[in-house]
């Protein structure tokens, strides 16, 4: 039995354009606000060999996978499934695995809306100077004050979802691509030039050292399962993102080899924005923090205290506007191509009716977050359960049961292994991967995350 294609969004034009699309889905805030900080507390240099070790050897089989299926179906993340399970002889309900993976990228969609808003708030902040010379309290206070009005963080949230809805109407492949094309290789020439700003001003040394030393006794049970956390949504596997991309994977070309490309490139973002970003909070001399204090008060602080800072801060946060903004753009992209593909919406009209969607759920995340709001739960926000809800159930979920459909249903056929014993063996050593490491190690993401998570 045939598999039922679909060329409707069309095809990528190179295997530059799939990188490029697939960096601005997997290049994220994570590696700018979370893991250096998880980095230089758990190991350093012993936190990031096992990184590396889980990224490799457990989810990049996990992506592999996915593409590969998506090439073969040539279609959005719930039509391929449901054809090839129909292929496979398997039952229709493993489709459910990707209906819920759309729904859990919607969920981060609208997250990311609400603090894509904030840093597009604080592009405008640092090219009028506002932080400039201010006090670590003043710099506080001002990211106190923009979450304190639920107006400010509409308005530009608004103006975010203005542009990613624009992007997600564009032509696949004339429009969005593109786009991509351009825009990636100056976003990495904007980290290497902030890359030489703290080199030049910042701690350098210091940084290095916080993040390379090998201190394997500082790498607790904790930190391991971090760094196996990270390697986990390093590659946004289970939001059906990359699979959508993937059905536009150019034919003829090496799956493999792209994604250990992405791997690595997304590895190299990790290290350099690492490095740059404290060196030059080390510089100033106050705990760099984590999470929203990194990114909104010890850097703000530090750019507004060195020379040249109001141009170096306007770079790095219309940097991460960029990247926040072609992550959402993936991110809705499964649910708009399949309202395309399956209803035969109007590109444009399904961009506007995710989008739609998108700005409710962040709206309402918003909304949560203010003194007097009844969209609290057991003393978290609808933000923070939303947050829960997508990261830490559906996520892990969607991934584990796509793995088991992926490795014992979907035939070896379908994933078009050549003859040959080196591609029979490397097809062996993948499938055993797939089979056996790595479904323990997403139900530890999804037991253990979430005990930790609701626990905190």
């Amino acid at each position: 039995m045939a598999l039922q294609k679909r060329k409707i969004q069309g095809i990528w034009s190179s295997r530059w354009t799939f990188l490029a699309a697939a960096t601005g889905l997997v290049v994220s805030l994570g590696n700018f606000w979370r893991t250096p900080q998880e980095l230089g507390q758990n190991g350093g240099g012993a936190y990031l060999i096992a990184y590396i070790a889980c990224l490799f050897l457990i989810m990049l089989p996990i992506a592999v996978a996915e593409v590969r299926i998506a090439v073969r179906a040539r279609g959005n993340p719930v039509h391929a499934i449901d054809q090839l399970a129909h292929y496979s002889k398997a039952s229709k309900y493993w489709s459910l695995v990707t209906q819920f993976a759309c729904v859990a990228a919607l969920l981060l969609a609208a997250i990311y809306s609400v603090v894509s808003g904030w840093l597009l708030a604080y592009v405008s902040k640092m090219a009028l100077g506002t932080l400039e010379a201010a006090s670590l309290d003043v710099v506080a206070k001002e990211f106190q004050g923009l979450l304190a009005s639920a107006d400010l963080m509409s308005l530009w949230q608004q103006i975010f979802l203005v542009m990613a809805v624009a992007l997600s109407a564009l032509n696949v492949v004339k429009g969005m691509a593109a786009v991509l094309r351009i825009v990636l290789p100056v976003l990495l020439l904007v980290l290497l030039g902030l890359l030489y700003y703290g080199y030049a001003l910042g701690d350098f040394p210091s940084a290095l050292s916080w993040m390379f030393d090998m201190r394997l006794e500082d790498l607790t049970w904790r930190g391991g399962f971090s760094a196996l956390q990270h390697a986990f949504y390093t590659l946004s596997i289970g939001t059906g993102a990359l699979m959508a991309y993937g059905a536009y994977f150019p034919s003829g070309r090496s799956v493999s080899r792209q994604l250990i490309a992405l791997a690595v490139f997304d590895t190299a973002v990790l290290i350099i924005a690492g490095v740059a970003i404290l060196a030059l909070v080390f510089d100033q001399h106050i705990v760099s923090g984590s999470g929203h204090a990194l990114l909104f008060i010890s850097l703000p602080f530090s750019f507004g205290n060195l020379v040249f800072g109001d141009i170096a801060g306007t770079a790095f946060y219309l940097l991460l506007f960029i990247l926040s903004l072609t992550t959402v753009v993936a991110l809705m992209e499964p649910v708009v191509a399949y309202l395309v593909e399956r209803w035969a919406v109007q590109r444009w009209l399904a961009a506007l009716l995710v989008g739609g969607l998108v700005f409710v759920l962040g709206d309402l995340s918003i909304s949560s977050m203010m003194p007097d709001t009844d969209l609290r739960w057991f003393s978290r926000s609808f933000m923070e359960w939303l947050d829960i809800l997508a990261a830490n159930v559906f996520l892990p979920m969607c991934v584990f049961g796509f793995v088991l459909f992926a490795a014992w249903r979907v035939p070896k056929s379908v994933y078009g292994v050549r003859d040959g014993w080196f591609e029979g063996a490397f097809f062996w050593l993948w499938q055993a991967l797939l089979r056996y490491i790595a479904p323990p190690a997403v139900l530890a993401v999804l037991i253990i995350g979430l005990y930790l998570r609701v626990s905190s």
